[in-house]
């Protein structure tokens, strides 16, 4: 039935898009199925209408019968999803070997990935029709930077104050890893591949429109079943955990594949939104967004980060970024043909450069060859000759720009491996962005001078951008560790200094011995202190930060900050090591007592004199000029896991309403870094709202943000999705900080206090006080069996206990898997349910359509209990619950129950995503949920036989069996945990 139909209300918009998506999951099905066949496609398919593609798995070759078998109930369940068509799926299970459990789940996997694909083309290429001015495509999801501007102007703004409020604006966009990252980087990169073909074959047009010829259409074609092909051969089950490196580098190679090409087209795209209001560009230095990164930085609870491996990420980045710019300013080389001596400045340039060599002319190059090395390094042929056309000044200076990043190349390579390096006497290596950044301007200012503007808005002007987004570094590494890790470092430290232990005085006298240190000019810590391996690691970072210099780290991150002593160890620790230019230490508020406990810790620091004379800046953006401010991290993920979600997100919303008033007192800058996660149970969701609904004065047109491992591809995996997220991003900053959301009533805000404290009763009742639920937990999901998988180089549990000690991503990740999402909705239904049959129901409707905080808190809710299963969830406990613990799983339906009735109430719905806000999560989930259901039904029997015999002589087929379903129910809600 057509989505809008199912509904109970005509959609037209609806159908049309769910028919369009249904006809383009079938045409990439076909694709794979004929591939399996080894039959060969051509353009026929194009024209075959949708009924009359093959969608069975006859004549394919190592597919077992009961697995087509399977296939064809899943289909019947798929158009008519009754009880009787999921009985017929579980016993078609239940006889089925180990081995075909597994080549099942395999074949789901792949269709739902097919699924994902079609429906991230489809996004995009919504994007684009309404751009090209298809109006009927508008949605929530749809603003662009012109739509954004038009509609500030209608609110009384100016195009002078919107341009001068981007002038001043960053958001930073900071990569974290992703320990249940489930797909391999293998198949992510035929993906991509798969994506941008997609994106060719909608060129092909409908009704023989197409602009392509007969022969590309078949190559296309051709090509996707190559990329199909090559995935279905790919084992998706990793062999081996990836390590921090193997992790860093799939971020770089996000940022080198998607975000390299993306950045200039969304430059562009201002500066022509800015022209349309009658503005000039932004100036060339402008820097609306910078990358950050905690692969290869974060070691909380990662033993295997280490200084050594971060050290070695530093200079990997610096390879790669090097390498890139190196590419850029080759072809530089062919663009920029002018004969002239350019302005004074080029002509100076080149007197420096030519004296430079003139100096090492003799002898130095007869003993030192490391020009001709790093030249051949990069270009063992180079068909560009320099010293021939020596009337093109521009071709000259950019010759030395080129083998400066030959040398920064050979340096970033040799220290990565832990070689010597001795520098080239005439072609420096870039040490420093600024550096790169100031020889580009020089060519820049020339063009504009000479009358030759054109030819600098190219090229050139896209790899400034780069340079100023990007640095040397690609992107600016983050370094976090556990707060007690630096309290057990100066413990060491007191003690054998005769001090007394550290960790048992009082937190007035830690900061008065902390602030005396810091004042002192002596050294503290012997360079012979013996310590325990722990804290040599500890002391070992730093001293590391030293030695490579504060240029390509970003903040030290303290995670699970409780005090304001925790932030001074940072500094005194930075001190001792003689880190020049200390990073900027940012206290990461974590549970919900922290955030509570938030605002009483940043004013003793801002109450310390020592503190207040030494803020740190952040790093330098070139169109913000900062002043020195105070960053603070809030955590969404812990403080979900130990409040649950509604409590969560209140705490941390009076947290930075009181965060941003304390600021606001001591005339302090407050700068917000929000660690939210990928899924909704620990702060994902769209980002756009999410911005649009923080505190007035929280958004001051900074943001920083982590995008959680496991949605980078989702957000950044291709350049025509990177640069409609950064589209996003820009107008959510920009329209947040001119335009906030006003306060809430009292009223508001009374019942808004109710909800988090009943919801949160209700959570910590069953969750941390009823002594089956852990048992009901690991029973009811796979959380152990989750552990034994590859999936990412952070343990699950920063120590041995309970709940309490789990962390947040697996928490989520076994509660996402079961389809039952217990984290996110447990205890909301109680507390609505109380306010409701206290007469405030109407309130409650009013909070919804008022308060943009509210309104987004109940759409991600509705979004998630759309997602949820009680058909799945309920199956899960069938075959794993012992009959012990109905107990918990009946008061976990009734709050399940309480929970849809109440949130249908108050947004006035019959069903679920019912509003046209909700258009693009219905398409989704109409997409996938008929294809991940057959994928749980194959996990959960799989668990069964895993749990009864571990010693079984299938076990290993069957453990493959479930990593491959985990991977397919990850694919099919969207995240992993």
């Amino acid at each position: 039935m057509p989505l809008g139909l199912q509904h109970g209300r005509a959609n037209s918009f609806a159908d049309k898009d769910y028919l369009i998506l249904s006809s383009d999951v079938k045409f990439l099905r076909t694709l794979f199925f004929q591939a399996l066949r080894a039959e060969e496609a051509d353009e026929t398919v194009y024209r075959k209408a949708n009924k009359e593609l093959k969608d069975n798995l006859e004549g394919i070759p190592g597919i077992p019968q009961s697995v087509k078998e399977l296939f064809q109930i899943s289909l019947m369940y798929e158009q008519d999803p009754t009880e009787k068509n999921f009985k017929a799926m579980h016993q078609k299970v239940l006889h089925m070997s180990a081995a075909d459990i597994k080549i099942a789940g395999r074949l789901f996997l792949e269709m739902l990935q097919h699924a994902n694909l079609v429906e991230r083309n489809h996004r995009v290429r919504r994007w684009r029709e309404y751009k090209r001015g298809d109006k009927t495509v508008k949605s929530s999801s749809s603003q662009t930077l012109q739509d954004c501007f038009k509609e500030l102007m209608e609110k009384g703004f100016t195009p002078e104050q919107i341009r001068e409020s981007l002038l001043r604006q960053n958001t930073e966009l900071v990569f974290t890893a992703h320990p249940t990252q489930a797909a391999r980087r293998s198949v992510l990169t035929k993906h991509a591949t798969i994506s941008q073909l997609l994106e060719l074959h909608d060129r092909s047009g409908p009704n023989g429109t197409s602009k392509l010829t007969p022969l590309q259409r078949s190559e296309i074609l051709a090509a996707l079943q190559e990329s199909l092909l090559g995935i279905w051969r790919t084992n998706p089950v990793r062999r081996h955990k990836p390590t921090p490196e193997d992790e860093a580098r799939y971020g770089l190679s996000v940022v080198e594949e998607s975000l390299w090409e993306a950045l200039p087209d969304h430059y562009h795209a201002v500066d022509y939104a800015l022209k349309k209001i009658g503005c000039e560009p932004l100036p060339i230095d402008c820097c609306l967004l910078t990358l950050g990164s905690w692969m290869g930085g974060d070691r909380d609870g990662n033993p295997y980060v280490t200084a050594v491996l971060t050290k070695r990420v530093v200079f990997l980045s610096q390879w790669r970024a090097a390498h890139l710019y190196w590419t850029e300013v080759d072809q530089l080389l062919w663009d920029l043909s002018v004969a002239g001596p350019g302005n004074k400045e080029i002509q100076e340039e080149i007197a420096r450069i030519n004296g430079i060599k003139s100096s090492n002319a003799k002898g130095t190059l007869k003993k030192n060859h490391s020009l001709t090395s790093v030249h051949n390094l990069l270009a063992p042929f180079d068909f560009y000759r320099p010293q021939l056309e020596t009337e093109e000044n521009y071709r000259q200076v950019l010759t030395h720009i080129r083998a400066r990043l030959a040398a920064t190349v050979r340096r970033a390579t040799a220290l990565s491996q832990e070689q010597p390096f001795k520098p080239d006497p005439i072609n420096h290596h870039y040490s420093s962005t600024s550096e790169l950044a100031t020889d580009l301007l020089r060519i820049y200012r020339s063009l504009h001078e000479c009358g030759d503007g054109i030819l600098a808005e190219g090229r050139l002007k896209e790899l400034l951008w780069r340079v100023h987004t990007f640095g040397l570094s690609l992107t600016r590494l983050d370094i976090r560790q556990e707060s007690t890790r630096h309290a057990d470092a100066l413990d060491e430290v007191t003690s054998y200094l005769g001090l007394g232990s550290y960790r048992t005085w009082s937190e007035e006298t830690k900061i008065q011995w902390l602030t005396n240190e810091l004042h002192s000019k002596r050294p503290l810590i012997p360079p012979d202190l013996p310590c325990s391996a722990p804290v040599k690691e500890v002391i070992d970072t730093f001293k590391m930060i030293a030695e490579i210099g504060s240029e390509p780290f970003g903040a030290y991150v303290i995670s699970m900050t409780t005090s304001a002593s925790d932030v001074l160890a940072v500094r005194l620790l930075q001190k001792e090591a003689g880190i020049q230019q200390h990073l900027r230490v940012v206290p990461l508020f974590e549970t919900k007592l922290d955030l509570e406990n938030a605002p009483a810790c940043m004013e003793l620091l801002f109450k310390n004199s020592w503190y207040q004379a030494n803020l740190s800046s952040p790093p330098q953006v070139p169109n913000i000029g900062w002043q020195p401010h105070q960053e603070v991290m809030l955590g969404y993920s812990d403080s979900a896991k130990d409040a649950g979600r509604l409590a969560s997100v209140w705490g941390l919303h009076k947290a930075q309403e009181a965060l941003v008033e304390l600021s606001h007192k001591y005339k302090i800058k407050l700068n917000l870094f929000h660690g939210r996660g990928g899924s909704v149970g620990r702060g994902g969701g769209p980002q756009y709202l999410a911005t649009l609904s923080q505190p007035a004065g929280s958004v001051q047109g900074w943001m920083r943000v982590t995008v959680q491992g496991e949605v980078i591809d989702h957000y950044f995996g291709l350049p025509s999705i990177a640069s409609h997220t950064m589209e996003r991003y820009t107008t959510s900053v920009l329209t947040a900080t001119l335009t906030p959301p006003k306060a809430p009533s009292d009223d508001f805000r009374e019942i808004m206090q109710r909800l988090s404290e009943t919801s949160c009763n209700k959570y910590r009742s069953l969750v941390f006080e009823d002594p089956e639920f852990i048992e009901y937990f690991r029973t009811a999901t796979p959380d152990f069996e989750l552990k034994g998988l590859n999936l990412g180089s952070r343990p699950s549990k920063r120590k041995q206990g309970g709940i309490e000690s789990l962390r947040a991503i697996p928490w989520m990740f076994a509660w996402t898997q079961t389809r039952l999402q217990l984290p996110v909705w447990l205890g909301v239904g109680t507390a609505l349910k109380a306010e409701i049959d206290n007469g405030n129901l109407k309130t409650l409707q009013d909070m919804y359509n008022d308060w943009p905080f509210f309104r987004s808190t109940v759409e991600l809710l509705e979004m998630v209990l759309a997602k949820t299963s009680k058909t799945i969830a309920d199956y899960y406990e069938s075959l794993l619950v012992p009959e012990d613990l109905q107990s918990v799983s009946s008061k976990v339906w009734e709050e399940f129950e309480n929970t849809m009735k109440s949130i249908l109430q108050v947004i006035r719905h019959e069903h679920m995503l019912e509003g046209d806000s909700s258009l693009s999560s219905r398409l989704a989930i109409a997409t996938r949920v008929p294809l991940v259901d057959p994928i749980n039904v194959l996990q959960a029997n799989a668990l069964v036989r895993m749990r009864a015999d571990e010693n079984q002589p299938d076990i290993h087929v069957l453990r493959d069996a479930f990593a491959i379903t985990v991977q397919g129910v990850a694919a099919g809600m969207g995240w992993t945990g």
